[in-house]
């Protein structure tokens, strides 16, 4: 961490880039307070020195710590004045914390991109994939969501089995807009909305969410690849745990690109997540794995228009360890292509009946019985982004960090279940005592939800180890932290708060 102290000069706002700073870091953060207003629809603050500019965008009524990325000034010499200009939003001029991280992770080896979707690896890691010595792979087929296509179809069976074919093929053919043919591509065809059951139920065979059919190959058979064998699997953990352990030792990547269980709120992304780091026990290598959210602040982030930069998601509500945070840059041509590749996934456009009234808006549009939902459309927003970012970890950090987000998770299914101890059954009526009971939970509810609100508009609970520390180091230290510190407390020094 390197103090600085952010002053004014002619009217603007900036730092002076220090001259300590070695040459070859790959991903810088300022560290600075910030208050937007709540009613500013997309406050910003521009980034730029010599020819370069770029913006980080922030959400309306955002306010606390928060990280900036400069990763878009590398190569700035030591004295250079980058200027920090603010729209819709306000920052301290005073001291900040500049993080500076180096050490890119060698994209020249073998890849592996795991995606819990279709659309998911395109989303959060075309930039890192495309034209490299890449594998993608999508856990589920994309068979449940949305009722996308029920204008065409009367039958819900029948609208999830297409839905899943279509999004299945979606996702072995359009990452050769990135270079990567559909021999480097599979889908297992695990069903959709399904893995955080199948990982509490691990002996259990569970069928897929619409239809009566637990035999994944019923959507798997439709790859081109053979990465795995196409034949008649039952959906259940052990056998997916079992197919990523095998697909490892296929592709033998030594990158790995995942969802992080612990920023992306969508259950099938942290289940991905778990389910390969059972494998990668299994399978006893060494990998550098870089991890990502597309689920954040209510799909919210990353803020304001395409091409802009994204950085840190906000604060999380538990803490967060990472070994260190990568930003890959994405040049305007290859922004361009990511931006063609999530077009072309189904599930990110409207569907051919709503074109066609969009294009036809007079009385010969066919109005069909059923208009179908909104396509999730702000991925064409949020994903072509000047830069992708990581947060990195080795295998044994990276172990420690999914023992703490199961733990995690227990300890919120025991809180789950003592809160709904005491409810009526369904069609009983409650009794005084359950009513009084359920009005406490409700009030304990509020008054822990605030607090939360109030802890994340305080920290940003994300900590990264010292930049001395040895990467053997990392694992001990992370199981320190968890032990000493409590929510809410500061008692890790702040050169590793973040």
């Amino acid at each position: 961490t390197i103090p600085l102290t952010i002053a004014e000069a002619d009217g603007v706002a900036g730092i002076t880039w220090p001259d300590s700073i070695d040459a070859g870091w790959d991903t810088a953060l300022l560290g600075v307070q910030v208050s937007a207003g709540a009613d500013t629809v997309a406050p910003y603050i521009e980034i730029a020195a010599g020819g370069i500019s770029d913006r980080q965008y922030f959400a309306p009524g955002d306010s606390g710590l928060r990280w900036v990325n400069l990763s878009s000034v590398r190569g700035t010499a030591a004295g250079t004045r980058i200027a920090l200009r603010a729209d819709g939003v306000t920052f301290a001029t005073r001291e900040a914390s500049l993080r500076i991280f180096a050490g890119s992770p060698d994209l020249t080896k073998s890849i592996l991109v795991l995606a819990p979707h279709p659309d998911d690896a395109e989303i959060a890691a075309f930039g890192v994939y495309a034209n490299r010595r890449a594998s993608v792979v999508t856990v589920t087929a994309g068979n449940a969501g949305a009722p996308t296509y029920e204008a065409v179809f009367d039958d819900p069976g029948e609208l999830y089995l297409f839905k899943g074919r279509i999004r299945l093929i979606d996702s072995i053919t359009i990452p050769l807009q990135g270079g990567i043919p559909p021999d480097r591509t599979f889908n297992m065809g695990y069903f959709d909305a399904r893995l955080a059951e199948m990982y509490d139920k691990r002996d259990a065979t569970i069928p897929e969410m619409y239809r009566a059919n637990s035999d994944i190959n019923v959507y798997r058979r439709e790859n081109v690849g053979s990465l795995l064998p196409k034949r008649a699997r039952e959906s259940k953990w052990s056998h997916l745990v079992d197919d990523t352990l095998a697909l490892l030792k296929k592709v033998k990547p030594e990158v790995i690109v995942a969802p992080h269980p612990q920023l992306d709120t969508h259950r099938d992304h942290q289940f991905t997540t778990v389910a390969l780091s059972e494998a990668l026990e299994r399978w006893n290598r060494r990998v550098t794995l870089l991890l990502y959210t597309n689920h954040a602040d209510r799909n919210r982030y990353p803020y304001g228009p395409a091409g802009t930069l994204m950085s840190l998601p906000p604060p999380p509500a538990a803490d967060v360890f990472v070994d260190r945070v990568y930003s890959h840059p994405v040049p305007p041509a290859l922004q361009r292509l990511k931006l063609f590749a999530l077009e072309s996934m189904h599930d990110l456009r409207y569907t051919p009946t709503r074109q066609y009234q969009f294009a036809r808006p007079d009385a010969r549009t066919i109005v069909p019985e059923k208009i179908g939902p909104e396509p999730d459309i702000t991925y064409l927003r949020r994903a072509p982004r000047s830069n992708e970012l990581f947060y990195v970890y080795d295998t044994d950090s990276f172990g420690t960090m999914i023992e703490t987000f199961l733990a995690g998770r227990r300890v919120a299914d025991n809180a789950n279940t003592k809160i709904t101890k005491g409810q009526p059954k369904a069609g009983h009526k409650a009794t005084r005592s359950q009513r009084v009971t359920g009005a406490l939970r409700r009030a304990r509810t509020a008054c822990e939800q605030h607090r939360r609100g109030e802890q994340q508009r305080r920290y940003t609970r994300l900590f990264l180890p010292p930049p001395q520390m040895a990467p053997g180091d990392v694992a001990v230290w992370i199981r320190q932290c968890l032990q000493i510190r409590r929510p809410g407390s500061s008692q890790l020094p702040s050169s590793v708060l973040l």
